[in-house]
């Protein structure tokens, strides 16, 4: 611990790293002092502009995949057309959740529409991340924020409680869902891959739920 807290340490991306697979809330991910900061200034001073580079990257390779790529697969496999995949695409970014109607209007399986609306928002929340931490990573502004933030929802008892589970519902609040959690989920600092699992969970429960009153409505009517 002290080791990723010491301002000379050359090895913070793998204590960063470390301590965000060992830490699931606020509480104790807290005492890595800032850590999240302390890596994006580690980007501007210690690491070289092809290493920042190679994060943009690969960031945006994933948005391809889980955006475009997979599904393209998916519609391939299951005999949907490249048009009826960029409509459900469309549709997501507009409705969100409620994209999930589009697809079952469509013709397509339940399990399909859970995996397309899925792999879309995974997209959807690795480009938001990444684009916030490529603003914090120029912004000392935003850094300075971050550590108010941080300050301030050290006092707030259920953030401590709940860590990065409070995404879940989080993700369901219409005006934040899919577009303003990832922000939330940044601004808070919780650790990267529990904050997209606990997302993804929160979206998955959000689509079935739509998908259960969508099909309860069309046996009510029929």
């Amino acid at each position: 611990m002290r080791g990723c807290r010491s301002p000379g340490n050359k090895n913070l991306a793998f204590c960063t790293a470390i301590l965000r697979l060992r830490f699931i809330y606020l509480e104790r991910y807290r005492e890595c002092n800032m850590i999240q900061v302390a890596t994006t200034e580690a980007c501007g001073r210690e690491s070289s502009s092809e290493t920042c580079l190679i994060r943009i990257v690969r960031t945006v390779a994933l948005v391809l995949l889980f955006f475009l790529t997979v599904p393209l697969i998916l519609g391939s496999a299951f005999g949907v057309s490249p048009a009826a995949i960029f409509a459900l695409i469309g549709s997501i970014l507009l409705l969100q959740a409620a994209a999930a109607v589009v697809g079952l209007s469509l013709g397509l399986h339940p399990v399909v529409v859970l995996l397309l609306l899925t792999s879309v928002a995974a997209a959807v929340l690795i480009g938001i991340l990444g684009i916030c931490d490529l603003f914090a990573e120029r912004s000392r502004m935003i850094q300075r924020l971050l550590s108010k933030i941080d300050a301030k929802s050290g006092s707030i008892d259920y953030l401590k409680r709940y860590g990065a589970l409070m995404l879940i519902p989080v993700i369901w609040i219409p005006g934040i869902a899919l577009y303003g959690t990832p922000v939330v989920a940044w601004a808070l600092q919780y650790p990267r891959g529990i904050s997209l699992l606990c997302m993804l969970a929160g979206w998955v429960i959000a689509i079935i739920v739509v998908m259960a009153a969508a099909m309860g409505l069309v046996r009510l009517a029929f």
